[in-house]
């Protein structure tokens, strides 16, 4: 496919819901953008301390690639109820928005992946208005794509395309721990 290919009608996509296959969702798209020559931009909000197999790939993976994680000593399971955590998550997610700001805006990208925002958003980590005042201001020729459980309402009315991911059944209900390669 040629280089130098752009996306000329974009989307603002949310994948949300307490299934598996969210972040995977974006991540198939992103490969599919690159694949087409798009430019992606792509940011993983929560998962700073997992070490994970698109964290050792993708950040090298393609020239039209810009692959980010938010540095924060953030522990999924506890952080929340440390307030020093919170503080350090908040500060450092506010600087984020700031960036996909204006990264969003540049016209460098095609496609701009916000992985485990809606989580964030969840949490109070950003605040809502942020948060839908980025997606209103998605240039029409860019993709934007949030990810995470818990989908506000705002979010999901201003979205062109929502996809809930439904758990039917997970083994993580018997106990199975998160299967490196599989999982993370």
């Amino acid at each position: 496919m040629e280089q130098n290919q752009r996306l000329k009608q974009g989307a603002f996509q949310i994948y949300t819901g307490e299934g598996k296959g969210k972040s995977t969702a974006s991540m198939g798209l992103m490969l599919r953008a690159l694949g087409c020559g798009f430019h992606v931009y792509y940011l993983r909000m929560m998962k700073p301390r997992w070490k994970t197999g698109e964290l050792a790939l993708c950040p090298t993976l393609h020239p039209n690639l810009t692959y980010r994680n938010v540095e924060q000593d953030w522990i999924l399971s506890r952080s929340k109820h440390i307030p020093e955590h919170v503080e350090a998550m908040t500060v450092a997610l506010a600087t984020e928005m700031d960036v996909l700001q204006t990264v969003l805006c540049s016209g460098e990208y095609d496609l701009v992946v916000v992985d485990e925002i809606n989580y964030c958003l969840h949490r109070g980590l950003i605040p809502l208005e942020r948060a839908v005042s980025l997606a209103l201001a998605r240039p029409p020729q860019v993709e934007l794509v949030f990810t995470g459980r818990y989908a506000p309402d705002a979010l999901i009315a201003v979205a062109d395309v929502v996809t809930e991911m439904r758990k039917v059944k997970h083994h993580f209900d018997k106990g199975v721990s998160a299967r490196r390669g599989i999982e993370f």
